[in-house]
């Protein structure tokens, strides 16, 4: 095996850093980082960075971070790139994204500019001539208008002079305690002769209803053409999906709001805190000792949205309750305050101003057959369901499974569903931090990446421990 030490990389679009984060635990060294979203590159910077005190990585942001007018030359200021990474933004292929524009546009999703994006990534490649390009984004690529843009960009990168292949992992597969698909493109150097490939699970887990199943098998393309999609190997397995409550239980309870529901949501200023208990899973030990970073001996970005009309609602709903139950159960209270003001004669008219604004400070005021699951309360022995970007709006859609707390998650549970390690802490407000969270690359699932694409290129990565976690399952 090659020498891994200072194989370079450079992450475009890398907001907070979480693909960097996973090809530096490989073995990779950083060599710059461009992202138009400033709070973010600031976090990136901050952590990405202090792995590497000693060449700290150029990181590009606000006007030199806009990709159509990046300065590459700048940003591989410290040397050519060996691997080039990142993930255009999304939004215009993800199906939600679709119909939005699509609603707006006679032209539909050929007139959202951030299509484009993916291109410029493409052209960076092009100037560099990186070893391998890894680019990420949504599956909804495999299908826009009846046509599959996702090969349309790996035969883009082929005629750039690379073997590429690509697929939709889920990030559950690789010990995120999250179910995630995303998908990847992998393009090895066409003169370096060797084939892209894709991680194997090492977790197993039975896919809900509505992800995509991986290819099972792959028939190698004819030898004119340099792209094709690659099969998952998940037959091999052997450690059972992380859990939500593996990803949390050893964090610190939070009651304060339950006390003091009238406070200001003011989460910017929480004070760091003291973990609940020792590290009692494997996925926990990793999150407390990210290789590189100095175990934290408190718990920073421990913050949440304070909602107080719906703590009661939040500790009577069950685990994987969705927003119709919720309402039901919002509904039930204001009943059960109506019944006992009718005791004492003071009951609202209803439909009067009064009884209206009864029923608010108990009822949310959201259609039910739109929100479904916009509320939903998380299921401790299953990973958790996908974390979003909408996080920085609200967090209803992950409602902690402790009852006892009945609040929704915080960002730093929201990190660690996502695998960011808990040294990795967060710039901006909440709702800035909760966004750079859902928007990330889970760093575990880019370290599976990274390690695969290394040992295509024939080096030997750091990877993570999990061999020592299987066998502690067996005892």
């Amino acid at each position: 095996m090659r020498d891994l030490k200072r194989l370079g990389v450079v992450d475009l679009f890398c907001g907070a850093g979480g693909f960097s984060l996973g090809f530096q635990a490989a073995g990779c060294h950083i060599l710059g980082a461009v992202d138009v979203d400033e709070t973010a590159a600031t976090t990136y910077a901050n952590n990405i960075g202090r792995l590497q005190p000693d060449a700290v990585p150029v990181v590009l942001s606000g006007d030199e971070g806009n990709v159509e007018d990046l300065d590459l030359q700048r940003l591989a200021a410290r040397g050519q790139p060996d691997i080039l990474i990142g993930g255009p933004p999304c939004q215009g292929f993800s199906r939600v994204g679709r119909a939005k524009l699509d609603s707006l546009t006679e032209e539909g999703h050929s007139a959202d500019p951030r299509n484009e994006l993916y291109i410029r990534f493409l052209e960076a490649a092009a100037l560099w001539k990186p070893l391998a390009v890894v680019m990420e984004n949504v599956p909804g690529m495999l299908s826009i208008g009846g046509r599959n843009v996702a090969d349309d960009a790996a035969a883009d990168l082929a005629e750039r002079g690379y073997r590429v292949g690509y697929a939709v992992l889920n990030a559950v597969w690789y010990g995120v305690p999250q179910y995630r698909e995303r998908l990847f493109f992998v393009g090895i150097r066409e003169d370096l002769e060797r084939h892209p490939s894709m991680p194997p699970a090492t977790h197993f887990a039975a896919l809900p209803s509505g992800y995509l199943r991986p290819l099972a098998e792959w028939t190698a393309p004819l030898p004119f053409i340099q792209h094709s999609e690659l099969p998952v190997d998940t037959g091999l397995a052997s450690m059972s999906a992380t859990t939500s409550r593996q990803a949390l239980d050893d964090l610190p309870a939070l009651n304060d709001h339950l006390s003091d529901p009238g406070r200001a949501n003011n989460g910017a200023v929480q004070a760091p805190m003291e973990y609940k208990r020792a590290p009692h899973s494997q996925y926990a030990r990793l999150m407390r000792s990210w290789p590189g970073l100095l175990a934290p001996s408190l718990v920073h970005d421990h913050v949440i949205r304070r909602t107080p009309r719906d703590y009661e609602t939040f500790k009577r709903m069950k685990p994987g309750d969705r927003y119709p139950q919720a309402l039901a159960i919002a509904r039930a209270r204001l009943q059960e305050e109506l019944e006992r003001l009718t005791i004492s004669d003071t009951a609202p008219v209803f439909g009067t101003p009064e009884y209206l604004a009864l029923e608010r400070r108990f009822v949310p005021p959201y259609p039910e057959e739109i929100f479904v699951d916009k509320w939903r309360k998380l299921i401790p022995d299953q990973p958790s369901w996908t974390v979003p970007a909408h996080l920085s709006k609200d967090a209803y859609s992950h409602i902690h499974y402790d009852s006892d707390q009945a609040r929704a998650i915080s960002i730093r549970e929201a990190a660690r569903l996502q695998s960011f390690p808990d040294a990795f802490t967060f710039s901006g407000n909440v709702g800035e931090r909760f966004r750079q969270v859902g928007n990330a690359v889970p760093p575990l699932l880019a370290w599976a990446v990274a390690c695969r694409v290394l040992d295509a290129l024939g080096y030997e990565p750091e990877r993570p421990a999990w061999s020592e976690a299987a066998e502690a399952q067996r005892i």
